[in-house]
């Protein structure tokens, strides 16, 4: 989680003739933002995520092009010997 030392801003702000309330809006907006940025944990959490996705669907993907090549080997085997088999001697 994102730390803003909002006292420490809005002092800033009026040392530098801000007007207080002002000075306040400006902090609070602020910390809001902040609160909404994303973290070093953040983006580390979304990208051992994405990892482990990616790696499943590889296996996936990996054994269906494994059952395809071993249907259509099948397919091709049979259509051989079907062709051979109606072939003249």
């Amino acid at each position: 989680m994102n730390s803003l030392d909002t006292l420490h801003y809005y002092k800033r702000l009026e040392a530098v003739r801000v007007p207080r309330r002002q000075a306040e809006v400006h902090a609070q907006v602020l910390a809001e933002v902040m609160s909404q940025v994303a973290t070093k944990d953040d983006v580390m959490t979304l990208k051992t995520w994405v990892e482990l996705y990616v790696k499943e669907q590889t296996q996936q993907l990996k054994s269906d092009l494994l059952k395809w090549f071993f249907a259509i080997s099948i397919a091709q085997a049979s259509l051989i010997i079907t062709v051979l088999r109606y072939l003249p001697h």
